[in-house]
């Protein structure tokens, strides 16, 4: 029950408002009082919460409100408007895990609303310091309080104030109310300058320090009942976020304990990723709704997470796995992305396997096929001479008898075009590579490139026209500059948005590089464009080397396609797959084809000298490898996961990489 804190600015107790009769003060707060009051026309208790934004008010004599001072007095008058506003709002959401509005008036120069007053207690005076609740407990309390804030979302608005004293719990059935919204103490802020008093520490995110709230959205609640539940769940709030990022704009890994950690063995796997998630501290690495993160924080299983580190013995669901990449340090899902490319093919192959019995069954399969009705009939012409009905029979057999022609041709030719993107496929699947070997790849190069700094992933260089991002120096040029290299940022941002990656509002629409000069890029290190940015590219690693990957997988073809003879595209074809038949080569291969490029166009030469993979591969030689059979085992972990085991490598192989290293020395 919450205590009954006298307050001096309060009304006194007893104070007859209206028809309601003060009893007692229930909470206190910098834009607001909460009274316990008797409605004495229908004899029942209801809560009332009167504005006064106590930093630019003061309580009168005659119990009235008045401004501070004449530069308060708009501000005063602004924020009560959107006090009453916000009145209106609540007063639309007839849902039972909402505190209801049953009315608001104007008295006393300020404004009240009135609420249904419930028997119960919040989370903070339920809990006493240090105290947790378990996970069978907040799996009763949590579906109805997520619903709860997603009504409001949907309905355009934010709570802004989700902390333990503002979720109430009911005597009757335990069930949660969520209270006191927050967004006409936000908005009277904004203009005031007052942001302190809008935040609680440990359950604001950083986005709410700031003052214009252009920032803030779902994400911004979503931080907030995290905060709440990593309390519940841990016995103390989180750390303050504006020291979270103050610590990580240093170099410095978030500071801030994960769930993962300090739960395991006491609740479940997911449902701890799901707080951890929610804590990140920056907005975009959050969930952007409630209806994406519900998935995760209720897809609870019925054991709690190991106590010791293990793998998971499954893959994570495919809607979650690409979401799980957004976490940082912490520990993340996995996707099996081999599993998930294997039943993608299977239904194609499923689809084929039908149009292959249509067209073995011949004319009487795809006649009775193509007889059912979502085909239209051929088109009919109009007949200048009359035909007998036989005449109109043998016609209409014709007609039909070319359509199915027609239709079988086009089957065919669809039937082609799947055979040769399975193929495509299977040329590719040597060089899948799970996702802690990308991982391992990913900072490997990271710490090569960048020396493993967060600093690092922001980078313009000298003497050059373009910005350098990410872990490969990923290369994106502002409007209107020449293009000499190849610009892969835009790409590698097509390619996160694939795998499901929410990138940041500004990086939505792929545009060029906001920043014109490499002193203006300087200049903003500290921006929020800036730290977004370097926030993607720290928390994506594994991702932007499995672009990397990719962009080695479409080396081949595009080198081939190049090449005028059968026999100088073997001999290439050759030397990449037997230099990719070890875990060195494999690196080799992919750390070369990313910054020395594929050396096919025109621009990207020295001296007249290309030093892309293809001059390497054109220079090496050595016994031929029989890559048709040597390719699946390019593909198991075994071949390139440990590098530190004794592989045997292909004859020659020696010879590529010096290969590598003297064409790489020589035109770097």
């Amino acid at each position: 029950m919450f205590t009954n804190r006298e307050h001096p600015h309060a009304l006194p107790k007893g104070y007859q408002l209206q028809e309601y009769h003060l009893q007692a003060v229930l909470g206190v707060g910098g834009f607001g009082i909460t009274y316990l009051a008797l409605d004495t026309q229908l004899n029942q208790k209801v809560a009332i919460k009167e504005y006064f934004p106590n930093d630019i008010a003061v309580r009168e004599r005659d119990n009235t409100l008045s401004p501070k001072s004449q530069n308060d007095a708009k501000e005063f008058q602004w924020g009560l408007d959107r006090f009453i506003q916000e009145a209106r709002t609540l007063s639309q959401f007839k849902h039972s895990n909402i505190v209801r509005i049953m009315r608001f008036f104007k008295a006393n120069k300020t404004a009240y609303f009135v609420m249904e007053y419930e028997q119960g207690q919040s989370f903070a005076d339920a809990l006493e310091d240090g105290q947790t609740v378990s996970e069978v407990e907040l799996m009763v309390i949590l579906p109805p309080l997520l619903d709860a804030l997603e009504t409001v979302h949907n309905a355009g608005y934010l709570h802004r104030d989700i902390k333990p004293d503002n979720i109430y719990l009911r005597d009757k059935d335990n069930s949660p109310v969520l209270l006191d919204f927050g967004a006409a103490r936000f908005d009277v802020s904004r203009r005031s300058r007052s942001v302190t008093s809008i935040v609680t520490p440990g359950y604001a995110p950083f986005e709410q320090y700031e003052s214009d709230g252009t920032q803030q959205g779902a994400w911004t609640d979503i931080y907030a009942l995290g905060a709440v539940l990593y309390r519940l769940t841990e016995g103390g709030a989180p750390m303050e976020a504006t020291k979270r990022i103050r610590i990580t704009m240093r170099d410095q890994p978030d500071p801030l304990k994960s769930a993962v950690k300090i739960g395991r063995g006491k609740y479940a796997r997911d449902f701890l990723q799901a707080i951890d998630w929610a804590l990140e501290i920056y907005q975009e690495n959050r969930p952007r709704n409630v209806q994406a993160w519900r998935k995760l924080l209720l897809s609870t299983s019925a054991e709690p997470s190991p106590s010791t580190e293990s793998p998971l013995s499954q893959p994570a669901p495919e809607t979650l796995s690409r979401q799980s990449l957004f976490k940082g340090n912490r520990e993340v899902l996995e996707e099996d992305s081999g599993t998930l490319r294997d039943r993608t093919w299977m239904k194609r192959q499923y689809a084929v396997a039908v149009l292959l019995l249509l067209i073995a069954a011949g004319g009487y399969g795809l006649h009775h096929y193509f007889k059912e009705p979502r085909l239209a009939p051929p088109p009919i012409t109009k007949q200048t001479t009359p035909r007998t009905t036989a005449q109109a029979g043998q016609h209409s057999d014709s007609l039909e008898l070319d359509a199915i022609a027609q239709e079988r041709a086009r089957l065919e030719r669809e039937l082609e075009q799947l055979r040769q993107q399975r193929d495509t496929e299977k040329q590719r699947q040597y060089i899948q590579i799970a996702q802690e070997d990308a991982a391992e790849i990913g900072q490997k190069i990271w710490l090569n490139e960048s020396s493993g700094k967060i600093s690092g992933l922001t980078a313009w260089n000298n003497g050059e026209n373009f910005a350098s991002l990410g872990i490969g120096h990923f290369i994106w040029y502002p409007q209107g500059e020449e293009k000499r290299f190849t610009e892969s940022f835009p790409q590698l941002l097509e390619f996160m948005q694939e795998q499901g990656v929410i990138l940041p509002d500004w990086l939505q629409n792929t545009p060029d590089c906001p920043w014109q000069t490499r002193q203006e890029f300087l200049n903003n290190q500290r921006s929020h464009k800036m730290v977004s940015l370097r926030t993607l590219m720290k928390n994506t690693v594994p991702l932007q080397a499995q672009f990397i990957i990719r962009r080695l997988e479409m080396a081949l073809p595009h080198i081939l396609d190049t090449l005028p003879t059968a026999e100088q595209r073997a001999h290439v074809r050759k030397q990449f797959y037997r230099l990719a038949q070890t875990p060195e080569g494999i690196y080799a291969l992919i750390d070369y084809v990313h910054f020395k490029g594929e050396g096919i166009k025109p621009t990207e030469r020295y001296n007249g000298q290309g030093w892309g993979l293809l001059q390497v591969l054109e220079q090496m030689s050595g016994e031929s490898v029989d890559y048709a059979t040597t390719r699946p085992n390019i593909s198991s972990s075994v071949a390139y996961k440990t590098p530190h085991q004794n592989a045997t490598k292909p004859v020659g192989y020696e010879a590529g990489k010096t290969a590598l290293t003297v064409i790489s020395e020589k035109f770097k």
